[in-house]
């Protein structure tokens, strides 16, 4: 099928490289002439490989993943390692502008160690699924949205790509599937 694209991008190209050249050539700049021509050609070309080569066209009809890459933590909330009572460092994240919609998860105070303030990356599951799942209720009943994941009414998630990277990483490399 044909692309129409690809045909107005030939067009313009033909239009743009000739009458730019003619324009040069009739001035008697003949040296200009000649670059603007080999720089437009080569030019053209090389986007026209990016834009409109099948294997990464950037106008390909094939589905792509979004989000590209899903957030470690909710939206707007920041990545924060907590030290805990016994030593230990548990991976959460923090809310430093108050976007919780329903006040569960309060505001940073760096004097407190209230545990409303944390919002906790740690899960009972290790399967991505059940993890997602789980990290999503916890995101919903905290009132945050998180792309990819939940929009804080619903989760959203789909089937994660199987990755074999540990089972933190996970919330990063799942993505859902837009058409």
């Amino acid at each position: 099928m044909f692309n129409i694209i690809l045909g107005i991008y030939i067009i313009v190209a033909i239009f743009v490289i000739g009458g730019g050249t003619f324009y040069f050539f009739s001035s008697s700049q003949l040296l200009t002439a000649l670059l603007f021509f080999v720089g437009t050609l080569v030019s053209f070309i090389i986007f026209g490989k990016k834009w409109f080569d099948s294997s990464n066209s950037i106008f390909s009809k094939t589905p792509v993943s979004w989000p590209p890459t899903i957030n470690s933590c909710p939206d707007y909330l920041v990545s924060y390692k907590r030290t805990l009572q016994d030593g230990s460092i548990e991976e959460t994240c923090i809310d430093l502008v108050g976007v919780s919609k329903n006040g569960a998860l309060k505001i940073f105070n760096k004097s407190g160690n209230d545990d409303n303030q944390f919002f906790s990356l740690k899960t009972n599951s290790t399967d991505s699924n059940a993890r997602m799942n789980e990290l999503c209720q916890r995101a919903i009943q905290n009132g945050l949205t998180w792309e990819g994941i939940t929009n804080g009414e619903s989760c959203t998630i789909a089937e994660p790509k199987p990755s074999s990277s540990s089972s933190s990483s996970s919330v990063v490399s799942s993505k859902s599937t837009c058409s």
